[in-house]
């Protein structure tokens, strides 16, 4: 994949369009949704950036159209497990733009879509109620020795 950025005005023209909820519905992808998190966390602690985020994703969906229900829209598990591993990350490079926080993290095997299968049984995870409301990992602890150990594969 080449750079998914290639200024700061990109990133700050989709987190701006997210928040403002101006941002077109296609361009609301995975990548989008990692890039927001990482602005939240360069601006705010862990748990404010995550109710910031749990926030606009539920008042972004309604703007688009969408619902936040049991069977699609919002979902607490995935929302809270990004916000975690995108911490993560961030805290392993606190030395990093913005920029080159999320092209980094973008490009590593934890931005991959499917990580969240790692530690969640999938049909599981796709219930209501880990959609409702925030449930550990079934399968494998969430860590950063786990993180550190899949980021450098």
């Amino acid at each position: 994949m080449d750079t998914p950025y290639t200024s700061e005005i990109e990133i700050t023209d989709l987190f701006e369009g997210f928040c403002s909820r101006t941002l077109e519905k296609e361009k609301w992808t995975h990548f989008a949704h990692l890039t927001t998190g990482l602005c939240f966390l360069k601006q705010y602690e862990l748990h404010e950036a995550t109710c910031r985020m749990k926030s606009g994703i539920v008042s972004y969906n309604l703007s688009v159209g969408g619902e936040n229900t049991g069977t699609g829209g919002y979902h607490e598990t995935l929302t809270i497990f990004w916000m975690e591993v995108l911490h993560f990350y961030a805290t392993e490079f606190p030395e990093y733009s913005l920029p080159e926080l999320c092209n980094q993290f973008l490009q590593s095997p934890l931005a991959d879509k499917k990580l969240p299968f790692y530690f969640y049984d999938q049909e599981i995870l796709m219930s209501p109620l880990y959609r409702a409301r925030f449930v550990a990992p079934d399968k494998q602890m969430l860590s950063a020795e786990v993180l550190r150990n899949l980021s450098s594969k």
